[in-house]
């Protein structure tokens, strides 16, 4: 029984190893990013050498950040990531803020986004002839809660996968390793074989010319720096980690680089048979390529392996949401009942019926998007704040930590640079944006509004009468 193995944090059992936690990271990357954002990099940038070279950087910058992270990770090896890690640095009031950003924004959102997505668009390729629905149909109706086929599984499937890992993190661990290892291998065996059996594009008819090459690289890197998101996906699990000064930044590291390749193999590949030309017109680079090369099993195929992504994504995100909830309610930002484990599993199981409940309601009333619009600047500035809070901490606190981040502070100082960049084109999109000036080219504004509010109703309310978290 779990519980009866090493205990970490609060009596949770240390059970996650190097494999485990090398799945958890990979697979919180590997999700429709790298299906949707070629055409959008190729729109960028018109040419073989630079589409791909914005790859190489997207790595670099995810990379730099991981090794961040590493560092904190083994010198906090406990759940909750960036909640703990910001309390550390900058102590409960800015914790406070980020932790109800992340748990009830990124996560909760997350969770709802890639489950309504995977049954909207992978389920119907899949039943083929043989089931046919129409995803978008709706079945009931109360009010503001409209439920639809798409809404309905999606539900269904927050629910199984919460339910899995509620019944302990070795079961959930070991899922997320299947739902991983195998897209993995398929995806670059995929990619690889493409290149010896296909035929590939013509070259283009002229060389494309950049006016603006420089924000035009710019706007590249915008749209890969979400493809990359998840590399930091097992620092909200360290309290269930074996050997946590290792396993961290093994799984962070390795992680990182595991995707960079797997990306470079597979943009490289939609480029073989797509074209720098074909790219743009591409939504779905997938299933465009699958296309080119045939449709008929082979479309079928790589919708399969893109669902089966799909799944250990959202499988890695509901593991990691749950933990940061955790962290809160045994610092207090929740109740004290919320942070309670199971009592046979040693699961955190009331966050992640939390967690689940929420993620329910953004599902079945279709806000789920306008909550990760309203929190996604607020995020950026989350990671930004921990890569300040590494080096609060390493002035502060003389020990050394088990790993040292790879070439500090080169790599942590180049992370924070580009994400102060990305807020900034967040922001100047959205106070100058070619959209015009409407209520939704604001609601990055209005997150970190949300932030800043949270804040300060932690800071001048609840330190003086309320929780300490």
């Amino acid at each position: 029984m779990e519980a009866e193995e090493h205990s970490g944090q609060a009596g949770q059992p240390r059970v996650i190893g190097t494999m485990g936690a090398l799945a958890i990271v990979v697979g919180s990357m590997l999700g429709i990013g790298i299906f949707l954002t070629p055409s959008q990099v190729a729109s960028h940038l018109p040419s073989a050498l630079g589409y791909l070279a914005v790859w190489v950087v997207g790595g670099l910058i995810a990379f730099s950040g991981a090794v961040a992270y590493a560092e904190l990770g083994t010198r906090f090896p406990r759940a909750g990531g960036d909640y703990v890690f910001l309390r550390e640095a900058f102590g409960p009031s800015v914790s406070f803020a980020a932790g109800w950003v992340l748990f009830i924004g990124v996560f909760t959102g997350s969770v709802a986004t890639m489950a309504v997505p995977l049954a909207q668009y992978q389920l119907p390729v899949l039943l083929g002839p043989a089931v046919s629905f129409d995803p978008g149909q709706v079945l009931l109706s109360f009010g503001v809660i409209e439920v639809t086929w798409a809404r309905a599984i999606g539900v269904l499937l927050i629910l199984v996968l919460t339910g899995l890992n509620v019944l302990g993190t070795r079961l959930s661990a070991g899922t997320q390793v299947l739902l991983t290892v195998v897209p993995v291998l398929l995806f670059g065996l995929a990619a690889v074989l493409i290149f010896f059996l296909a035929e590939g594009a013509p070259p283009p008819a002229a060389a494309a010319e950049l006016s603006e090459p420089v924000i035009g690289f710019g706007r590249a890197i915008l749209a890969i720096y979400f493809a990359y998101a998840g590399w930091n996906a097992i620092a909200y699990v360290g309290g269930e980690l074996k050997d946590p000064g290792r396993t961290v930044p093994r799984s962070l590291l390795g992680g990182t680089v595991i995707i960079t390749l797997l990306y470079l193999i597979m943009a490289g590949a939609f480029l073989f048979v797509l074209g720098i030309d074909g790219l743009p017109q591409a939504f779905e680079a997938g299933t465009a390529t699958a296309q080119a090369l045939g449709g008929g099993w082979v479309a079928y195929g790589v919708t399969l392996i893109i669902a089966l992504a799909l799944l250990g994504s959202l499988n890695a995100t509901i593991l990691a949401g749950g933990r940061v909830g955790w962290a809160m309610a045994r610092a207090g930002a929740l109740s004290a009942s919320v942070g309670r484990l199971h009592p046979r599993f040693a699961t955190p199981h009331r966050t992640l019926a939390l967690q689940a409940a929420v993620a329910l309601a953004l599902v079945l009333t279709g806000t789920f998007e306008l909550l990760l619009e309203l929190t996604s600047v607020a995020m950026l500035l989350m990671g930004a704040l921990t890569m300040i809070a590494l080096f609060v901490i390493r002035r502060r606190d003389g020990r050394e930590a088990p790993y040292q981040a790879t070439l500090y502070p080169w790599l942590p100082l180049f992370y924070l640079l580009v994400s102060a960049v990305v807020i900034g084109a967040g922001l100047y999109r959205a106070v100058a944006g070619s959209d015009g000036w409407t209520l939704k080219s604001f609601y990055p504004l209005m997150g970190l509004a949300i932030f800043a509010l949270t804040w300060a109703l932690h800071r001048f309310v609840f330190v003086s009468h309320g929780p300490k978290a």
